[in-house]
């Protein structure tokens, strides 16, 4: 059974790291029987799959056409980067107003495996742990209302990241990586130093920044080869 879970977990990693890398579009169809032969799992627990990425938002379960990667409208990507801005600010203020040594070495502990990431160039690696860096401050700040509504929207924001970053940072997504990364790290020294209404601004100021990046496009479907685009990851 445990071999079984770990591999629904590797399978939706996979998943997750083929939409960073722009190999599986928005909209673009998730046939069952393609998943199931492509990484030998039954089809039962590729449905348990497709419900998992449902949950977090990446993929739309359509009754009687089947699972699409997710399509998030300009609307939505406002909404969920207006609601990261009100939860965050909020999560970073708490924070900030009573960071401990231990919280601060966890932070930083984190951003070391950001700042290799970039270094090693793993950009969908990267996108999981900005997100997850995020999420550690809600954990840390205590407040587990608003951090399960934040656990619910970083998917979501990070799938419109990964798929709508405009043309201009994507060809420049390494000097946008290590800006976000510095960001973060400008964002941990004033959590750190308790200093609030400057740790408060500067996640507004790098949510502003991600939204910003953002072009969304409608998105073509095209006949998609599964078992060639996880053979090249």
């Amino acid at each position: 059974m445990n071999n079984k879970t770990n591999d629904l977990d590797t399978v939706y990693q996979r998943i997750w790291e083929a939409i960073v890398a722009h190999k599986l579009l928005p909209g673009t169809r998730l046939k069952e029987e393609d998943l199931s032969e492509t990484f030998g799992l039954s089809r039962g627990f590729v449905r348990k799959l497709l419900l998992q990425l449902s949950y977090h938002k990446l993929v739309n379960l359509v009754p009687n056409s089947g699972a699409f990667v997710a399509e998030p409208s300009p609307e939505e990507a406002r909404d969920i980067f207006q609601a990261r801005r009100l939860i965050e600010a909020e999560l970073v203020r708490e924070l900030a107003s009573k960071c401990t040594v231990r919280e601060k070495k966890l932070l930083q502990e984190h951003l070391e495996r950001e700042h290799q990431a970039i270094e090693l160039g793993e950009q969908s690696l990267r996108i999981r742990l900005s997100g997850e860096f995020h999420l550690l401050i809600g954990k840390l700040a205590n407040k587990p209302v608003l951090t399960s509504f934040l656990h619910e929207i970083i998917p979501r924001s990070s799938l419109i990241v990964a798929l709508y970053q405009d043309s201009g940072a994507r060809k420049g997504k390494a000097r946008h990586s290590g800006l976000s990364c510095s960001e973060h790290n400008a964002l941990l020294d004033a959590i750190a130093g308790h200093h609030v209404d400057k740790a408060v601004q500067l996640m507004i100021d790098h949510l502003n920044e991600i939204e910003a990046q953002l072009q969304l496009e409608p998105a073509t479907e095209e006949d998609v080869n599964l078992k060639h685009i996880f053979a090249e990851l």
